[in-house]
């Protein structure tokens, strides 16, 4: 999975390179390579093709060239296949990330001493956390579904396929970043206050934190560099970069709101990108035992939660969006978003079922979640729209 990731980076940053030397005056190339292009051809053709053919018939560039505006751009077809083999490995290893992740953090000694209550305390509070390898799942299953279903003859045909495209491939960017900073500062962020000496619930080294930022920022790398490329090229410049992300976040903020509230499915996931965004700000900036909800993980992943609620918001305004054009019962990359956000609903609120009802040590060893028991219901009642079919 990983050698497969890392050759569809190593072709993109090779594209990328290739399509600014083309960017070259074309006039200087033509001027530079004719006599040696006219040689060759004249050299492999007999003597009747020669009486015949014209300078032009001669020169046949290879690759396709465009113009826009007075200036030629040379751009290159995207590798759609191997495009979807990378997206398959990056989601594998996103999710075996985040899984090591739950199974390592929510366990005993975690640090050393601290002992769970009972066997069910650690099963439900990882199934919770892993809802959000459905999310994970479902973004990069659509991302490879739109390449398995283009056929764009350019990286900006490619993002103008679908309207989710560049927005998904910028979030998992987003996403890998995050993860592998926490990953790194894992000991910083799950720090346990007070503790003498100082304990954290969990704390990467060598080879296990190499493989989890690998596994991470690989992934996040292939998003940001397919964004990147898919971008028009009057946007390239990665000077403009602030300001077209700071432009794009601005406008889906405003545009929330569902267009037409008698839409009972755009009403819904206008609300679940309301509350996945809340979800994010909760866990990021407040403190505790704010912070616990959703994720019910007190302090061992709480902060690492947000993370994937993020994507689930950009997630949620996506099908937000096709559900106001009409695609989201007919485009495949959209029924893998849809298919991700049912998942996570589904995986969150077993979870918290189980807890309540089969966890002894409940309500007892839950004492964050008893401090804000209001904010636990009504993170409930929001996730459990996503259960809400499709169908109007």
């Amino acid at each position: 999975m990983m050698r497969i990731l890392l050759l569809t980076l190593a072709y993109i940053v090779a594209t990328c390179n290739a399509a600014a030397a083309a960017q070259m005056s074309v006039g200087l190339r033509q001027r530079m390579l004719t006599p040696i292009v006219v040689g060759v051809r004249r050299a492999t053709m007999n003597s009747s093709q020669q009486r015949y053919a014209t300078k032009s018939d001669l020169i046949q560039p290879s690759v396709t060239s465009v113009s826009r505006g007075g200036t030629a751009i040379c751009d290159s077809k995207p590798p759609v296949k191997l495009l979807q083999w990378a997206y398959a490995a990056a989601g594998m290893a996103t999710t075996a990330g985040w899984g090591t992740m739950a199974y390592t953090t929510i366990r005993d000694n975690q640090p050393a001493g601290a002992m769970m209550p009972c066997w069910q305390h650690p099963v439900f509070a990882r199934i919770g956390a892993m809802s959000a390898a459905s999310l994970i799942l479902g973004s990069f299953a659509s991302l490879a579904a739109t390449c398995c279903e283009s056929d764009a003859e350019s990286w900006e045909e490619l993002g103008d396929s679908s309207p989710s495209f560049r927005r998904q491939n910028l979030a998992l960017a987003t996403t890998g970043v995050a993860s592998s900073l926490w990953v790194r500062f894992a000991d910083v962020v799950t720090k346990i206050p007070g503790s003498n000496p100082v304990a954290s619930h969990q704390s990467y080294s060598g080879i296990m934190q190499s493989r989890l930022i690998g596994a991470y920022g690989s992934a996040g790398l292939l998003g940001a560099l397919v964004w990147a490329r898919c971008l028009p090229e009057d946007s390239r410049n990665p000077l403009t970069w602030p300001k077209r992300i700071g432009d794009g976040v601005s406008k889906a903020i405003v545009s929330i709101a569902p267009k037409d509230v008698n839409d009972p499915v755009q009403v819904k996931y206008a609300l679940i990108t309301t509350s996945m965004l809340i979800f994010t700000g909760m866990q990021t900036v407040c403190n505790m035992p704010v912070s616990v909800i959703p994720s019910w993980t007190s302090r061992r992943l709480s902060r690492a939660f947000p993370i994937y609620t993020f994507l689930g918001a950009v997630t949620a305004f996506d099908l937000k969006e096709a559900t106001e054009n009409g695609r989201i019962l007919v485009d495949k990359n959209y029924r893998y978003l849809s298919s991700g956000i049912k998942g996570f609903g589904a995986l969150y609120l077993g979870a918290r079922a189980g807890a309540i009802c089969f966890d002894p040590s409940f309500p007892e060893h839950f004492g964050m979640v008893n401090q804000v028991p209001g904010l636990a219901v009504a993170a409930m009642l929001m996730v459990g729209l996503t259960l809400r079919s499709d169908e109007r």
